[in-house]
């Protein structure tokens, strides 16, 4: 007969620690995009050190290499600059430089495998200036749309561009109108201007920020005039003109946001509609308009967020206009079946499964001990498909590291993990305990084993195996006990074996008789202003403490708190100048510490 391990079917290894052989597990590692890192650029700058993580668990411990740019890399011939942590792989640039920019891998190594971390593209956070020009004069006609531009450095992150208003004194304050839209590109487009908008003893300046390293640069500063066109401001109108759209068609990818543009002018204001395939769209946690309704924001997008979206502009002047945008989501890989790590024994068979989707549809390969499989040693015994590894027969040889790496145009997706082959005998890592119930009740008593191959476990209770009918060992090795009786009572041992040998260990179980309530309340009916009384009473085993308590629609009466509730020497539960709110339903819950038994009844207080 032959075992299969696959997914949950595996061995699992023990929670308590045993020292076998395991080949390395990556538990810290980089991101699988990119990690960004800040170089001084002034002298009286402190260095921002950054790390580049990666940490492992094994038997024995793993020792680590780098990889950068697909060649080795000596990290120790960098004048102390970088370091590793001890005891684990993690990279420490305590001080940052350009040539630090690259593609990064480190590899936990053991003599039963090599695991591989994600590859991150490690990148430097840059803000360069504006170009160092004068501040300009243009001219802007009243009433019509209008567009300052802007021209951004360059900088990674891409730069958060925006406008503000700088007064002759310094001072700056941020602008927020309703007729004054910011385009991605850094565009402050004016869907009319007013002789409120020239710069009398102000400018408008362009301004980008780096969120990473925490400034800001200014430039391009414009200074606006205002050219009248001599018509009282409720003639002067004009129909809405496209100026910024977001084009025709846009991708979006799952998990992130996107935000759509229909930025019109005219005067009066052109107010915008949005639709999705024809019907309109409402607001709600994920989806919301911006820029007073010239954008549409849809956050952690899904792809059931594509389709046509349509914004249609009016403002009672000339004909309405519309724009549509197609909207596509593509997604970075995700994993559906995720590879597992599996302990298995000789002569079993095992199978890594690992399935993954995305938009475009990602391409798996499979790595064994850092290589693709395609270049690790020839095993006739292994099976390989692009989204499942079966290796049949297993040898101790066949103990390694195995990964599946889901990659598309958008990214990739990495889950390193192991097969490891093992000959031990059963451990018993959780034994039985003296466990307490009562009659008629379910109980499990704990067995937790380890072994390779899996240990078969059996119970033995007063020299007899209990199996089948009311008795179930469950697939952890523990027992379930269905409907107890009092012949249930008495020593349990756990017996587990393999073909490396046995272990055995015992407990006890005491089966009390169950609580029961011998006299239930009864349903109520008083007028307001009497007294209702509810009585209850019941029985438990000798050896244990009862007691009984009471609940008002399910809540635990606190008798503290409410005088006119009291509860009887008898149990009895008595109610004095009850109201209609008193109406509901009362409990007795009568309790031990192995089980309890409640009891219900409904009081109705008529009104006066």
């Amino acid at each position: 007969m032959e075992c299969v391990y696959s997914g949950r079917h595996k061995l699992q290894p023990p929670h308590t620690t045993l020292h076998f052989q395991s080949p390395p597990r990556i538990v810290k590692q980089p991101p699988t995009d990119e990690l960004l890192f800040q170089v001084v650029q002034q002298q009286n700058e402190n260095d921002k050190p950054f790390i580049i993580e990666c940490e492992a668990e094994g038997e024995p411990a793993p020792k680590y290499r780098w990889i950068k740019n697909g060649k080795h890399f000596d990290w120790q011939a960098y004048d102390n600059r970088i370091s590793q942590q001890p005891g684990r792989g993690t990279l420490v640039i305590s001080s940052p430089r350009d040539e630090d920019l690259g593609q990064y891998q480190c590899f936990a190594e053991n003599e039963w495998g090599i695991a591989t971390s994600n590859s991150v593209y490690v990148r430097k956070a840059e803000l360069n200036s504006f170009k160092d020009e004068l501040p300009v004069t243009v001219t802007a006609p009243e009433g019509k749309p209008f567009k300052l531009t802007c021209q951004p450095p360059d900088g990674w992150p891409k730069p958060n561009v925006y406008w503000l208003i700088q007064n002759t004194d310094g001072g700056i304050k941020s602008i927020n109108n309703s007729r004054m839209t910011l385009d991605p590109e850094g565009n402050l487009w004016f869907s009319n201007v007013t002789r409120l908008d020239a710069s009398d003893d102000f400018v408008y300046a362009c301004a980008a920020t780096s969120f990473f390293r925490n400034e800001y640069k200014l430039g391009n500063r414009v200074m606006l005039n205002v050219m009248a066109t001599g018509v009282s401001s409720t003639l002067n109108k004009h129909e809405p003109t496209k100026q910024y759209v977001t084009r025709k068609n846009e991708v979006a990818l799952r998990g992130k946001k996107v935000e759509m543009y229909c930025i019109y002018g005219g005067t009066p204001l052109p107010q915008t509609v949005w639709n999705k395939d024809g019907l309109p769209i409402h607001s709600s946690d994920r989806t919301s308009q911006g820029n007073y309704g010239k954008s549409l924001l849809i956050k952690h997008v899904d792809f059931e967020d594509q389709g046509s979206y349509t914004c249609e502009v009016s403002n009672g002047v000339g004909s309405a206009q519309s724009y549509s945008i197609n909207l596509k989501v593509n997604a970075a890989p995700y994993f559906t079946l995720e590879p597992e790590i599996i302990n298995a024994a000789e002569d079993e068979t095992v199978e890594f499964r690992c399935e993954a989707s995305g938009e475009p549809k990602p391409q798996i390969k499979w790595i064994r001990n850092g290589v693709p499989i395609e270049e690790a040693p020839p095993n006739p015994r292994r099976k390989v498909t692009p989204n499942r590894i079966i290796i049949e027969r297993l040898d101790k040889t066949d103990t390694a590291n195995y990964g599946c790496n889901a990659t598309n145009s958008i990214g990739y997706v990495y889950k390193d993990v192991y097969v490891n082959v093992l000959a031990l005998g059963p451990d018993i890592t959780e034994p039985p305990k003296d466990e307490a119930t009562v009659d008629g009740r379910k109980v499990t008593l704990l067995c937790r084993v380890f072994g390779a191959p899996k240990p078969l476990v059996k119970w033995i209770h007063n020299g007899k195996e209990v199996t089948g009918g009311r008795y179930t060992v469950l697939e952890s090795g523990d027992l379930e006990i269905r409907d107890v009786n009092f012949f249930d009572e008495g020593q349990y041992t756990c017996y587990a074996e393999n073909k490396f040998g046995n272990a055995e260990a015992s407990g006890s179980l005491v089966v009390k008789e169950h609580t029961k309530i011998t006299d239930e309340p009864e349903d109520y009916e008083v007028a307001a202003g009497t007294t209702a009384t509810f009585r209850c009473n019941a029985v438990s085993d000798s050896s244990l403490d009862l007691t009984i308590d009471w609940l008002n629609n399910g809540q635990e009466i606190d008798f503290e708190s409410e005088p006119r509730f009291v509860k009887s020497s008898d149990y009895s539960l008595t109610i004095t100048k009850t109201t209609e709110l008193d109406s509901g339903t009362y409990t007795c819950v009568a309790k031990t510490e192995l089980d309890e038994a409640t009891a219900q009844a409904t009081l109705t207080v008529q009104g006066m």
